[in-house]
């Protein structure tokens, strides 16, 4: 750890002020989360794991929560979970209300590298200490997969970007669809109502030209004056409903 990978610095000045401001205490409540054999490993672990993916211009980092490691690999811009736990049902004890591994485990206490795409503890492949070869010496082979994993991620979230896209483009072209059904609705219903307006309008100047008529003929017998105001009054009737056709 004399060259520690920028994405841990968080959790190695947070210990350091720890140790700082419990040193002399016989007992502590917040003591160092991680000053003990097996969680000095796992930093070394996820430190050599962090310089590996740094030289192939990747990155990672990690912090502390509840006493627990939450580490994540920057493939690009995807990000790519990783979970580094232990091996079957290590002894625990309980700290803050939370169990967790016993800080007298040994470092030889096999620990175990997840790689955790989605953050949903849905891991894709894992590696233990197998006999002699232990997990530090199989950092480069991790590394690879992570890189691997990320932009498996990446490519799979560009097809459902593109599906996404493709489902927004079918439902925007519903929506237009059924506008246009609704706005031709619309215009029918309109059509209609400006046909029997229209009707309306010429049924009042038939029948003005009607009553004319029949006072020409001497069919009717109606008071000039009477029939000029009736007959202003209708016609003016008609070319109101009329006028309302241009509403529409």
């Amino acid at each position: 750890m004399d060259r520690p990978h920028k994405g841990l610095v968080r959790i190695l000045k947070q210990e350091q002020r720890r140790r700082d401001k419990n040193a002399g205490r016989e007992w502590t409540f917040d003591g160092p989360k991680f000053d003990n054999p097996l969680g000095k490993r796992r930093l070394k672990i996820l430190n050599a794991l962090f310089l590996a993916l740094s030289k192939r211009g990747h990155d990672g980092d990690a912090y502390e929560r509840d006493g627990e490691f939450h580490a994540r690999a920057a493939i690009g811009d995807t990000y790519v979970g990783l979970d580094i736990g232990m091996v079957g049902s290590p002894r625990t004890v309980r700290q803050q209300g939370y169990l967790r591994p016993a800080p007298d485990l040994p470092a030889s206490n096999p620990p175990a590298l997840r790689i955790d795409p989605g953050f949903d503890r849905k891991a894709a492949v894992s590696w233990q200490d197998d006999g002699d070869a232990k997990l530090e010496s199989r950092i480069a082979e991790i590394a690879a997969a992570i890189i691997v994993a990320g932009e498996k991620k990446f490519r799979l979230s560009l097809r459902e970007a593109e599906e996404r896209a493709e489902r927004e483009r079918i439902e925007k072209e519903k929506q237009r669809q059924d506008w246009l059904v609704q706005l031709n609705q619309k215009r029918l219903q309109n059509l209609r109502a400006s046909g029997e307006l229209l009707r309306q309008a010429e049924d009042i100047r038939a029948l003005v030209e009607r009553v004319r008529r029949a006072i020409d003929d001497g069919s009717a017998d109606i008071d000039a004056s009477a029939l000029d105001a009736w007959q202003r009054w209708a016609l003016a009737e008609a070319d109101r409903i009329q006028c309302r056709l241009v509403k529409f």
